[in-house]
């Protein structure tokens, strides 16, 4: 079968979707990316690529509740205080800390979180506090920044709500939950390791304490009007509501608990506030942890997530009395919108028969199921990753159909390289790991830049000398790990 060009007119519509994508703003058109990925999902409908009707169904809405879901927890624990109340306890309370010791637990913690709660919001979550902490103690932040990004890029690897490309494979490839877990939270940890390690000898020039750059970063931050903000008396009560990401999220959550009075009435009774916030605070815990058994369950991940964040809201609504409008402003609404045009410009290349041809001609290559496939799978996904970004390329990949019967679709191309659930796993795993390459990979190693730039300026040489080499070593420990269990197992 010669290669074969359906619906021209979706390429060009394509290259200037990834044309936006890859650049937040361009100076000529400083559009955006949400915007941008919506005004082409429209054309990829204008120029027919697509009827209107295949363009709705062309929408995973099953990604989008699962998203919504886990943004909806999220803003809850937020609201409730509970991220305050941990980094509070382990990092701004914490007497024991020295410059190593705060890496492995900035490392850790990290890891783990984003794994559970998406590593974009742990980035936001934990980068300002981590770097106060980090002014206050006199270390260096740059270090804790390194590790903040990667750590929350490859703690996220290991489940599939821990990053956006993951909540699309969760949605399309079928592979139930706890078996992406058991195989993926091992390469996550083992890697997390590797990684922190190699942090603290890296750049254990800058794990000492140094009190002249602290005074420096110190006075920078007062000069920018932040260091008032943050800084608070020993042991204040007010502390932490200032630290977590320095957010009005948190002081809006505040007011919204000025209310008359100081008992509250929900059908069980009238409690005290301070009782009404404990029962909520419980139901919250067992609500996420429901929603997690849901997952491990293999109940459908998009509606399970998205039940966990309206029993949230009802929870919220029945103790506290409070209206969800806070919630939903909040809610990353244009991530939500960015996907859904995205999902219908890829399903409009798809139509052009491109990707499926192209990577036809290197299944045999990328086959899962023998070393030498592994290994080109993983170099050619990670080389994809870092010029389409990761979701893009997972929807690529993902939805390309293959064409080599010659007689139309009967395949999807991730059914014609070994054993499926195998190469998503490993799909999901370095589409995830390849963003820890350079400063630009991910959009977790943006915000980490973008939040802590008041503290230090992370550069793209002091991130990228350390995260190419390193990152190469633990996407192929965790590919390794990954297909070595899979050989026990199966």
């Amino acid at each position: 079968m010669g290669f074969h060009v359906e619906h021209p007119a979706q390429v060009p519509v394509f290259i200037i979707a990834w044309l936006l994508i890859v650049k937040e703003r361009w100076d000529f058109c400083p559009i955006g990316r949400t915007a941008g990925a919506m005004v082409m999902g429209v054309l990829t409908v204008i120029v027919q690529t697509l009827g209107p009707e295949e363009a709705f169904d062309a929408v995973e809405y099953g990604t989008l509740a699962l998203l919504w879901g886990m943004m909806v927890l999220v803003e809850y624990l937020k609201d409730d205080a509970l991220f305050d109340m941990f980094v509070q306890k382990v990092f701004v309370k914490n007497k024991s800390l020295t410059p190593v010791r705060l890496l492995w637990l900035v490392s850790i913690s990290c890891g783990a979180l984003s794994a559970l709660f998406t590593n974009d919001t742990m980035c936001i979550a934990l980068t300002k506090t981590i770097c106060y902490v980090c002014t206050q103690k006199g270390f260096h932040p740059g270090p804790q920044m390194v590790a903040i990004a990667m750590s929350a890029n490859i703690g996220s690897g290991a489940t599939l709500i821990g990053n956006p490309q993951n909540a699309i494979i969760a949605s399309i490839s079928g592979v139930p939950f706890a078996k992406f877990l058991a195989f993926s939270c091992v390469a996550a940890a083992v890697a997390l390791v590797i990684n922190t390690a190699a942090l603290a000898i890296w750049y254990r020039e800058d794990l000492q304490e140094n009190t002249a750059f602290a005074a420096a970063a110190k006075e920078k931050m007062i000069e920018s009007g932040m260091y008032g903000a943050t800084e608070t008396t020993e042991g204040g009560a007010g502390e932490g509501t200032a630290l977590l990401a320095g957010s009005a999220e948190l002081e809006g959550s505040s007011s919204s608990d000025d209310i008359e009075g100081n008992t509250i009435c929900c059908f069980l009774g009238p409690y005290s506030m301070e009782t009404q916030r404990k029962i909520f605070r419980k139901l919250l815990i067992f609500v996420i942890i429901a929603t997690l058994a849901g997952f491990l369950a293999d109940l459908d991940i998009g509606w399970c997530a998205a039940a966990g964040g309206l029993a949230a809201m009802l929870l919220d609504a029945v103790i506290n009395h409070k209206v969800p409008d806070r919630i939903f402003a909040r809610v990353n609404w244009e991530l939500l919108v960015f996907f859904s045009g995205l999902f219908i410009v890829i399903e409009g290349l798809q139509h052009t028969m491109i990707p499926g041809q192209l990577l036809d001609e290197v299944d045999d290559l990328m086959n899962v199921e023998t070393l030498s496939g592994v290994c080109a799978f993983t170099a050619i996904i990670t080389v994809g990753c870092n010029i389409f970004n990761n979701v893009p390329l997972v929807l690529l990949v993902g939805l390309a159909s293959s064409y080599d019967d010659g007689e139309g679709v009967e395949l999807k191309f991730m059914e014609t390289i070994g054993d499926p659930e195998l190469a998503w796993i490993l799909l999901a795993w370095v589409a995830t790991v390849a963003g820890n390459l350079t400063l630009m990979g991910s959009v977790a190693n943006l915000i980490v830049a973008e939040e802590g730039k008041h503290y230090f300026e992370m550069s793209f040489p002091y991130y990228s000398k350390f995260g190419f080499p390193i990152t190469i070593v633990t996407l192929y420990v965790g590919v390794a790990i990954i297909c070595g269990l899979w050989a026990l197992v199966y």
